[in-house]
């Protein structure tokens, strides 16, 4: 019986179109589920011409996923461009960010090799509720009355294939913060069949990535892998030289939110081959947050102490001060000043969630 960091190896074997060393296939997949990743296998032991030595169950099952995420990514796809050019009708061009951009890039027969949540727009913050209006007044409705331009919005429609999450700014101002202005001026305009949208430029792309799971979604504190995430890195960063990586490295802070985006990108020269900087290579703390992140996907067990152990990582506990402080008028209680540095009780509640999916 395979170990989970076997069964991890089994699945990047196939994400390269080799097969696994060892023959745990329902092991195998089960992770290729839970990361979001089965379509990719199915395309890659394909085009490798691996499948005659697959089970036949097993290939069948296979088909049947990539064929039906090429259906659901046709869907979405068209969902993207009626939104797309119904924000152009009011003079709004949104920028497509992670999956969405790779959904409307892709070349036509890999457009099912990616399994997409959902589509992320960015809009001009003056522009937000003008563009909430006009998703509306096509049958979509929010899935929260809240509605602030600091806060993205979740639009659905029980027909379509995903929901819509639009935003006016991504991230955080002590660790990195993206703005439609600051995206789309770096970034490439993108025709659609009906409609347009900014892609961003790769460095963009890729620091949304990292402030995505690392920072966001707390995945260095909980020494988690968001895969599919990181085969998109791979992808990314294929033309990159010196001064894409400089820049890319330059968009973090010194500090936690730096060593955060530096620890996933040693995780993906250790795991996907990813060619990175020497700094990234040496860099003592992502090669002892590489270890962890091993050690809890041997052992899992050992998660929940790695993670109290996290808490206290003066990187940590610094940007943590910063980001309190930032907010100190916001804060109920009058929590300033020497109490500014503990952790929220909804920050220590996502630190624990262990079944997340996509998360290895």
């Amino acid at each position: 019986m395979m170990n989970r960091l076997d069964r991890l190896q089994g699945l990047l074997a196939c994400l390269d179109g080799d097969l696994p060393r060892q023959d745990d296939w329902t092991g195998i997949i089960e992770l290729a589920n839970h990361s979001l990743c089965t379509p990719l296998v199915a395309s890659q032991l394909e085009a490798a011409g691996r499948f005659p030595a697959l089970p036949s169950d097993l290939r069948r099952f296979l088909r049947e996923i990539h064929v039906r995420n090429g259906e659901r990514n046709r869907r979405l796809l068209n969902q993207l461009d009626e939104a797309a050019a119904l924000l152009n009708s009011v003079g709004v061009e949104p920028v497509l960010m992670k999956g969405t951009a790779w959904l409307a890039a892709v070349k036509d027969d890999q457009r099912a090799d990616r399994l997409i949540t959902d589509l992320d727009l960015m809009v001009p913050p003056a522009r937000f509720h003008d563009a909430i209006e006009q998703l509306v007044g096509a049958g979509y409705r929010l899935d929260s009355p809240l509605v602030r331009p600091d806060v993205p919005v979740v639009l659905l429609r029980p027909e379509d294939a995903g929901t819509i999450d639009l935003h006016s700014e991504y991230g955080g101002a002590t660790t990195l913060r993206f703005t439609h202005a600051d995206m789309a001026g770096d970034a490439s305009l993108h025709r659609l069949t009906s409609g347009v949208a900014y892609l961003p430029s790769p460095v963009v792309g890729m620091a949304i990535l990292l402030l995505h799971d690392q920072l966001k979604g707390r995945d260095y504190l909980r020494g988690r892998i968001d895969l599919r995430h990181m085969l998109d890195m791979r992808s990314l960063a294929a033309g990159f030289g010196p001064v894409e990586w400089e820049r890319l490295d330059r968009l973090f802070p010194p500090g936690y939110a730096r060593t955060a985006a530096r620890t996933q990108l040693f995780t993906a020269h250790r795991l996907l081959g990813l060619n990175v900087p020497h700094y990234v290579r040496r860099s003592a703390r992502a090669k002892l947050q590489h270890w962890r992140r091993m050690v809890q996907i041997r052992w899992p067990a050992s998660a929940l102490m790695l993670t109290m152990l996290s808490l206290l990582d003066p990187q940590y506990l610094a940007a943590s001060r910063r980001w309190r402080l930032a907010r100190g008028e916001k804060l109920s209680g009058g929590k300033t000043g020497a109490r500014a540095w503990l952790p929220r009780r909804v920050s220590v509640a996502r630190l624990l969630s262990w079944k997340e999916v996509g998360k290895i």
